[in-house]
């Protein structure tokens, strides 16, 4: 599974939770507003319902967004890498939520056949009194759209189908058998439904279902929606017709027929309580207006208090769940863990750096300092900071970029680079060899290149130098030649937490080699840190920097021992680069 997917696949599980009970509190908050309505009111009811199943949906989509934007800073390329999230329950609960929603949607893909292939069958209702009586209807409900209405063998109840053409589709058995009053307000009723696209909506209603058909609220408001929905048709259809008898007759006729026939996808004369519906037509008066007094009061009161308490039941879950940052470590089991990792040791002592941290990433420990709080010159550490930047603005990747004699001028100080000038290289490319190969004109490039300019890139980075907390860090250009561009170890070590957030930086800065093609030759680079791809190195994440006055610099993001590590190293004279 992609990182990408598998970080979509742990937002929507995560934000599950938070979904549920907050759609609870709003059909609690439905209950109490539903309450207060009149059963005559069935717009307003209708409105009520329709706005809470569509909330819900928009709860839905503001909860995952904000469990994919928590999610932890170290886990954006993988959240669940060990260190960052210690349980995998949001998968597995994404999963479920998906295997539910696949059933609910095959179920209205049958419904779909179904419909498709009854319309198929069906014949056009070519008697000219009833085209004409249907025409007549169609005009004083002010329908803009020709309406099909055909005939159907082994059909119990009326279904209307279609938005755009739609179809009314009538049983041969109610022409032949049902009144000719009744038969026609059974029309007026499926023209009403014409008039208010409620084939559209009841569409959208089962795209709600298929995305929340884990909560039976919703089910439960897509039912009393569809209810009420019938109500609506029933008052248009018998202001239409004149009166409410005949179709009250019409509804009880089909009543008597038994049928109990359930069209998933179609509005259809059965929908709905047929023995409410009568009532409601033949009586309306006797119907209670008002719920109990309690009822909203305490419908209401529960929805607010859910509400409210959701944020102490969220705290309470993530520590039981043990979600983000675990505890941080004593100093005894810092030096234990660091006796365990004499590779770190090793290369520690080996590089001479006179800047050093190593940091636990999970719990936020130092397990060694010495002097990281100190600001040395960090050479092309730099090009993280000059990285994350280009990514911020949210460039095209795929847009190619000239280099030019700018870039070769600005670095003729540096390391020869094999980049030559006229060849066009492509962003993702480009930020690839400036992370990757440490490539100076790349990275001159890339805030040649920055929207604004380079005055542009330089008051980014500092905006982004600040967004880190940075306190011991000065930067003046992108590339790192200059000895101004200093920082401490523990600042470094913010400036890799940060990076690795970013999908494109953790890709570049641990591949082990690249081919490019430029300006029809093809050069061949390598990772300037020998320890990727080495075996018994797991690292997510890394960069070198060379210079006289910064020495040997390394930073690495090191899977050892089922953590996660920060080690920064500045300041390294064991050897000349």
């Amino acid at each position: 599974m992609s990182e990408i997917l598998l970080a979509g696949v742990w937002a929507i599980g995560s934000g599950l939770p938070a979904l549920a009970w907050k759609i609870l509190c709003l059909h609690a908050a439905t209950l109490a507003l539903l309450a207060l309505t009149r059963s005559s009111d069935a717009k307003l009811r209708y409105a009520l319902l329709g706005l809470a199943l569509f909330t819900s949906l928009g709860i839905g989509i503001t909860e995952i967004a904000s469990a994919w934007n928590g999610l932890p800073a170290t886990s954006a390329a993988s959240p669940l890498s060990p260190g960052t999230v210690t349980s995998a329950w949001p998968v597995w609960l994404a999963l479920a939520w998906l295997a539910g929603s696949a059933l609910a949607a095959l179920r209205v893909w049958f419904g779909l056949v179904w419909l498709r292939g009854v319309i198929r069958v069906s014949r056009s209702w070519d008697d000219p009194v009833w085209q004409a009586r249907a025409a007549d209807m169609a005009r004083r409900l002010r329908l803009s759209r020709t309406v099909d209405i055909r005939v159907v063998q082994h059909l119990s109840t009326p279904i209307t189908a279609g938005w755009l053409k739609p179809v009314i589709l009538v049983p041969a058995s109610l022409i032949t058998g049902m009144p000719p009053d009744l038969l026609t307000a059974l029309l007026a009723h499926e023209l009403a439904h014409v008039r208010r696209h409620d084939y559209l909506v009841n569409l959208l209603q089962h795209a709600a279902e298929i995305l929340l058909c884990f909560h039976p609220s919703i089910w439960w408001l897509s039912r009393r929606l569809r209810i009420e929905r019938e109500h609506i048709a029933d008052q248009m259809a018998a202001a239409l017709i004149g009166s409410p008898m005949p179709l009250a007759r019409a509804l009880y006729a089909l009543k008597d027929t038994g049928a109990d026939m359930s069209v998933p996808v179609a509005p259809a004369a059965q929908d709905g309580e047929l023995l409410d519906r009568i009532r409601r037509l033949v009586r309306p008066d006797t119907l209670g207006t008002r719920r109990l007094a309690m009822l909203p009061v305490m419908a209401m009161s529960f929805a607010l208090a859910g509400v409210g308490t959701w944020s102490a039941l969220t705290s309470t879950l993530t520590s039981m769940l043990k979600i983000g940052p675990a505890q941080p470590l004593s100093r005894q089991e810092a030096q234990h863990l660091m006796a365990r990792l004499p590779g770190i040791q090793t290369l520690i002592e080996a590089s001479g750096a006179s800047h050093v941290l190593v940091l636990d990433t999970n719990s936020g420990t130092t397990l060694l300092g010495q002097a990281e709080n100190d600001a040395v010159p960090i050479a092309s550490l730099t090009k993280l900071m000059t990285a994350m930047v280009v990514l911020d603005a949210a460039p095209d990747l795929s847009r190619h970029i000239l280099i030019d004699e700018r870039d070769a001028n600005a670095t003729a100080m540096g390391a020869a680079s094999p980049l030559p000038v006229g060849a066009s290289v492509p962003l993702d490319t480009v930020l690839k060899l400036a992370l990757m190969a440490s490539d100076n004109r790349a990275a001159h490039a890339l805030a040649r290149t920055y929207p604004g300019g380079e005055t542009a890139f330089a008051q980014a980075l500092q905006r982004k130098t600040a967004a880190l907390h940075l306190e011991h860090t000065t930067l003046e250009e992108p590339t790192g030649l200059s000895t101004a561009n200093r920082a401490s170890a523990a600042d470094v070590g913010k400036i890799v937490s940060a990076a690795t957030s970013y999908p494109q930086i953790v890709r570049s800065t641990t591949t082990v080699a690249e081919t490019l093609d430029a300006a029809g030759k093809q050069l061949r680079y390598r990772n300037t840190n020998p320890l990727v791809g080495a075996q018994g190195w797991d690292i997510r994440l890394s960069k070198t920097g060379t210079s006289t006055e910064a020495g040997r610099c390394l930073v690495m993001r090191v899977h050892i021992d089922d953590r996660d590590l920060t080690l920064v190293l500045l300041n390294g004279r064991a050897s000349s680069a």
